[in-house]
């Protein structure tokens, strides 16, 4: 009879905080009595037509703009003037603590996929939230509700240097100016990072760096009879991943990037004329043309 008894005032405690948080709901009707101008905007975005009772697939989606911002009936009540009540979040403080709220208001909804690695991941632990990155009220980007039209220029606020380097001659196919595979706009940013969070190092969207390079070059991926250590060990020891003035996105010109590593007598590091035939052409690749790695019997050399 105790447990009986227990078990049922927590019941009727349960139901009352219920009836109560119920309550505090206003209705998407009385958000667009005030906010008319913001609503028309936010009706044709992606949340404006899955936030309501007839796209809805959970409860809380059926809340419409409470859905995000909580609760509203204090600040509906007070004409708009009360911006801080329990459970209500305006996202326009920039305070740790409501970006905190921000993400925890977006992960409500979106818990899995990419952004399963959010919390603790480089981008969290920096103080940012999702509305550092996306704009939910207005159809501002035509992909993933960005805050800026493209996902190169929502990057570039931040990541500077990768921004200026997608701008040199030699570099990665992110630029908006085309389409199609191999051609500009055929990737962007996401093609290599996660943002939300990985497991990898610079939020790489793969194991190892390498893993992420070759899941396009997979001619590179080996493994080989003969290998170049440099290749096994990183990518990125010759190459600039975001782009380079150098073909190839190479850290500098051969010979003196081979030169960094082999620096032994003959003529591998001797100083070579500009018309010498070990600087010509390709310079070392004329010969060693294999470089990232050889299955050929005799191609101990990386010459075939």
């Amino acid at each position: 009879m105790g447990l009986a008894r227990t078990l049922l005032r927590i019941g009727v405690a349960l139901c009352i905080a219920s009836a109560a948080r119920a309550d505090d709901y206003v209705g998407q009707e009385t958000c667009v009595g005030c906010h008319g101008a913001v609503s028309h905007a936010y009706a044709s975005t992606v949340h404006g037509r899955a936030l309501t009772a007839a796209a809805a697939t959970t409860a809380l989606m059926e809340r419409g703009c409470e859905s995000c911002h909580g609760p509203g009936r204090a600040h509906a009540m007070s004409g708009g003037r009360v911006q801080q009540a329990e459970g209500w979040l305006t996202f326009r403080e920039d305070t740790p603590e409501a970006e905190t709220l921000k993400s925890q208001a977006c992960l409500q909804c979106h818990q899995g996929s990419t952004q399963r690695f959010w919390h603790g991941s480089a981008h969290e632990s920096r103080g940012l939230s999702c509305s550092s990155c996306h704009t939910v009220m207005q159809p501002v980007s035509q992909r993933h509700l960005l805050s800026r039209p493209t996902e190169a220029e929502v990057c570039s606020q931040c990541h500077h240097l990768a921004g200026a380097q997608s701008r040199r001659t030699s570099h990665m196919p992110t630029r908006t100016t085309g389409g199609g595979p191999g051609a500009e706009g055929f990737m962007t940013c996401a093609s290599c990072h996660n943002a939300h969070g990985s497991v990898a190092e610079s939020l790489i969207d793969a194991h190892t760096i390498n893993d992420s390079c070759t899941s396009c070059h997979a001619e590179k991926r080996g493994p080989f009879l003969w290998e170049h250590a440099p290749v096994s060990e990183s990518c990125l020891g010759c190459h600039v991943a975001h782009g380079s003035i150098k073909p190839n996105l190479l850290r500098i010109s051969a010979p003196r990037l081979c030169q960094t590593c082999h620096v032994q007598v003959l003529h591998v590091s001797e100083a070579r004329a500009p018309g010498s035939r070990f600087v010509a052409g390709q310079s070392c690749m004329s010969c060693h043309s294999q470089v990232h790695g050889s299955n050929h019997p005799s191609g101990a050399f990386l010459t075939r």
